[in-house]
């Protein structure tokens, strides 16, 4: 699967003290679904909890418990950040360089929870309880080497972004 401007979103997950990066779809990293379908609900939208549950495995909230057996599911949405990086370097993004920006960081171990979704549904309110969840900049939580986006000290995605604001061709 290919990253997706606010589709398919590229997300750096931690679980048993190994990170890994996630490109998948969006609506996989609500890890509430409870908190999501009654917020859903108080905006006066229906919600079939059935239909969502059966995409999750019957799993209602993925924590620290849950994670190894909800991410067994998404196995093949793992990406190196060399593929990543590739795909930065060589334009391989539909419409804006943004779709390569990480749009979650998701800690299993220490119950983290981090959102830099650049469009309004906040992830960070549909983590589980107990989580230290917030929306924010993910980067100092990223291993340097897991940093695909840097390349020596420069942040390939902001000067890329730059040039597709001022409409020029790189």
């Amino acid at each position: 699967m290919k990253p997706k401007y606010a589709e398919n979103i590229i997300v750096g997950v931690v679980l048993k003290n190994k990170f890994q990066w996630y490109v998948s779809e969006r609506d996989v990293w609500i890890l509430d679904i409870d908190k999501y379908s009654e917020a859903y609900r108080k905006n006066g939208y229906a919600f079939d909890m059935n239909f969502a549950l059966q995409f999750r495995d019957n799993i209602h909230i993925v924590d620290t418990k849950m994670a190894e057996n909800y991410l067994a599911g998404y196995h093949e949405d793992i990406v190196e950040s060399d593929d990543l990086q590739k795909q930065l370097l060589d334009r391989q993004y539909e419409d804006t360089v943004l779709a390569l920006q990480p749009s979650l960081y998701v800690n299993f171990d220490d119950r983290i929870f981090i959102s830099a979704y650049p469009e309004l549904l906040p992830f960070e309110e549909y983590a589980p309880t107990g989580w230290n969840s917030r929306y924010g900049t993910i980067e100092e939580y990223i291993p340097e080497r897991e940093r695909y986006w840097i390349i020596d000290g420069e942040d390939i995605i902001a000067e890329k972004y730059k040039v597709e604001m001022r409409g020029e061709k790189e």
